[in-house]
């Protein structure tokens, strides 16, 4: 199995990604991401990450609609969704995203997918997608964003192989998931259940190389 994650940013500037498994790859190009992905995607199973927010709480009180989630700020690093570098990139990602999903689509048009990472990990097939969440990180070279997608995609790989108990990073049960709204107009799933459902969010511990 490959784990792939793209740091999302605008295309050309500040976007990057990695592939890691049996067949390592990365790069700042999203076009040749794509081409990466689609090339593992007809290899085997693949979990694909994107860093951005990808699914934000419900709240039933105004004053908490735009506090963290359940997750976010954790040893003392307080990075909420809402916050300048997470509303930007998730602004971004509602036009990266779907870009993304819409090519793999076409490349691979019988494939399935699903957010329900506990059944993907029992008995890998097709893929899965879930959310990277990486910050406050020690960079070892310039080409960070590609780092952090790194970072996110070893960090999985590393859970997975060494059979550690997967959980998700931020837990918000009252949810709007963006992403399951975005395999829904691309034609990844018809299962309007999505639109509330959690995805995985991958984080690495703070400060990691």
């Amino acid at each position: 199995m490959h784990v792939a994650v793209i740091d999302v940013g605008k295309p050309g500037k500040n976007l990057g990604w990695a592939i890691v498994g049996s067949n390592p790859a990365s790069g700042t190009d999203l076009d040749e991401a794509i081409d990466e992905i689609s090339d593992r995607i007809s290899r085997g199973p693949v979990a694909l990450g994107f860093e951005a927010p990808l699914y934000v709480p419900m709240r039933s009180a105004a004053g908490d609609l735009t506090k963290a989630r359940s997750g976010e700020c954790v040893g003392g690093v307080n990075r909420p969704y809402s916050a300048s570098a997470g509303s930007t990139v998730l602004v971004i990602a509602t036009v990266v995203v779907p870009y993304v999903l819409r090519a793999l689509r076409s490349a691979a048009p019988v494939s399935i997918a699903t957010m329900d990472y506990r059944s993907f990990f029992s008995a890998p097939a097709g893929v899965l997608f879930f959310e990277a969440f990486v910050t406050n990180q020690k960079k070892s070279h310039d080409a960070r964003h590609v780092e952090d997608a790194e970072l996110a995609a070893m960090h999985l790989l590393a859970m997975l192989e060494e059979r550690r108990p997967l959980e998700s990073a931020i837990c918000e049960p009252e949810c709007l998931n963006l992403l399951g709204a975005m395999m829904l107009r691309t034609g990844w799933t018809s299962d309007l259940s999505v639109l509330d459902d959690q995805c995985l969010v991958v984080r690495p511990p703070v400060g990691t190389l």
